[in-house]
C-alpha cells in the first residue's frame, strides 16, 4: 500500500513540474515576440542637400625662384669696388661690382701697342708688293723677288691677325672686370667684401652675389603614379602658405617630367605662378591643392550615412509608416566629410544620420532631432 502511495506521489510530482516547465516557455516565447514587436528605435534624420563637390589632389613643395644664379668674377683680381648689398632690387646690366682694373688696362695697351705696328708692318708689305709686280710686268725684277714679297706680306697679315686677337681678348678680360647682373632680380645673399682676393673659378670661395628674379616663382612637386592621369586635366591649382593664412595665390603645371622615380613611385613636376607683389619668397613651404574634378548641384549626405555590405553602398530612409527602408545607392565624389549621391535616392527622402548601425530593413524608429 505504502508502495503505491509513493509511485503515485512520484508521478503527480513529475507531470506538474512538465506543466510548469512548459508553462514558462511559453510565456518566454510570448514575452519575447512582443517585446521584439514593439522595440522601437530612436534615430536622427538629415535631408540631401544640394552643392558643388571636387576631387582634389593635395601636393606640398618649396618655392624656389624662377630664375636664381650666382655671380662669379669671370677674372682674376681683388675687388675694388661694391655697387650693391643683399635685399636690393638690380635691373638687367646693372654694375654690381668691379675688379682691380690696373693690369688688364696694362695688358691692353701692350696688345694694342703691338697691333698697331703688325698693322704698319702690313701696310708696308702691301706697298712694297704693289710694287714689285708692276715692275715685274715690265720685266724689272724677277719671280723669285715678287714671290719673296708675298710670302712676306702673308707673314705679316698673320702676324697682324693674331696681334688684334690678343688685343681683343685683353679688351674682354678688361670688360670682365665690371660684373654686371644677367638679369633684373634681388641680391639674396652677398658672400665677399671690398677686397677680397677672387680668381676666374666658380668655387664657392669665389662666390660674390646670389641673384633671384622672385616676379615669378616655381614649386617642384612629385605626383604620385597614380595621379598622373589626372595631371592633364588639370588647368590651375591653388596655393597657399603659413606666412598668409587664408590667402590663395593661383598657379599652373609649366612642365611635368615623362619619367617616374622608382623609388617614390613619383613624377617630379613644376607649378608656376605669378610673384608680381611680392609677397611670397624663395624657400617658403606651399600647399598645393589641384582640382581634378568638380561637379555643380550635386546631391550630397554626410559620409556617416552611408554604409556598405557585401552587396555594395546603402542608406536608410523612413517611410510614412515610420519605418526604416534600406537602399542601395550609387556615390560619386567626396569631400570635407560629404559624399556625392548619384542614384538610388530621391531629394525629399529623410535619411538616418544617426542611430543606422542598430536598425534593420522595416525596423520601427522614433526621430528625435
Amino acid at each position: 500500500m505504502r508502495k503505491k502511495i509513493f509511485i503515485y506521489s512520484i508521478s503527480i510530482l513529475i507531470v506538474v513540474t512538465v506543466l510548469i516547465f512548459t508553462g514558462l516557455k511559453i510565456l518566454d516565447k510570448t514575452g519575447s515576440a512582443d517585446k521584439k514587436r514593439q522595440q522601437t528605435f530612436s534615430v536622427k534624420i538629415t535631408n540631401i542637400e544640394k552643392g558643388a563637390v571636387s576631387k582634389k589632389l593635395s601636393l606640398t613643395g618649396e618655392i624656389i625662384p624662377i630664375q636664381q644664379t650666382n655671380i662669379y668674377s669671370r677674372v682674376n683680381g681683388n675687388i675694388q669696388n661694391i655697387y650693391t648689398d643683399i635685399g636690393q632690387y638690380v635691373g638687367k646690366g646693372k654694375l654690381l661690382a668691379v675688379i682691380d682694373k690696373s693690369q688688364y688696362q696694362q695688358t691692353l695697351k701692350q696688345t694694342e701697342s703691338v697691333m698697331n705696328q703688325n698693322t704698319a708692318t702690313v701696310e708696308n708689305n702691301t706697298l712694297n708688293y704693289d710694287r714689285l709686280q708692276k715692275l715685274f710686268e715690265k720685266g724689272l725684277t724677277t719671280q723669285s723677288d715678287l714671290d719673296n714679297a708675298l710670302t712676306t706680306l702673308r707673314v705679316s697679315q698673320a702676324q697682324y691677325e693674331a696681334s688684334r686677337a690678343n688685343y681683343l681678348n685683353a679688351k674682354l678680360q678688361l670688360s670682365y672686370c665690371n660684373i654686371t647682373a644677367p638679369f633684373g632680380g634681388y641680391i639674396t645673399k652677398r658672400l665677399l667684401d671690398r677686397g677680397a682676393l677672387v680668381s676666374a673659378q666658380s668655387t664657392t670661395q669665389n662666390m660674390i652675389f646670389v641673384l633671384s628674379d622672385i616676379s615669378k616663382l616655381k614649386i617642384i612637386v612629385n605626383v604620385p603614379e597614380k595621379e598622373l592621369t589626372e595631371i592633364q586635366k588639370i588647368r590651375q591649382v591653388e596655393i597657399s602658405t603659413d606666412a598668409y593664412p587664408g590667402e590663395i595665390f593661383t598657379g599652373y603645371f609649366k612642365t611635368i617630367s615623362q619619367a617616374v622615380d622608382p623609388a617614390s613611385r613619383t613624377m617630379p613636376a613644376e607649378i608656376n605662378f605669378d610673384n608680381r607683389e611680392g609677397l611670397l619668397k624663395p624657400g617658403m613651404f606651399a600647399r598645393i591643392e589641384a582640382i581634378i574634378e568638380k561637379r555643380e548641384n550635386a546631391m550630397l549626405l554626410p559620409n556617416q550615412c552611408v554604409l556598405k555590405d557585401e552587396k555594395g553602398r546603402f542608406v536608410f530612409t523612413i517611410n510614412q509608416e515610420s519605418t526604416a527602408v534600406k537602399k542601395y545607392v550609387e556615390t560619386g565624389l567626396e569631400e570635407n566629410n560629404k559624399i556625392e549621391i548619384i542614384s538610388g535616392i530621391n531629394e525629399d527622402e529623410k535619411i538616418i544620420s544617426t542611430g543606422q548601425e542598430l536598425v534593420k530593413e522595416n525596423s520601427k524608429v522614433k526621430i528625435i532631432n
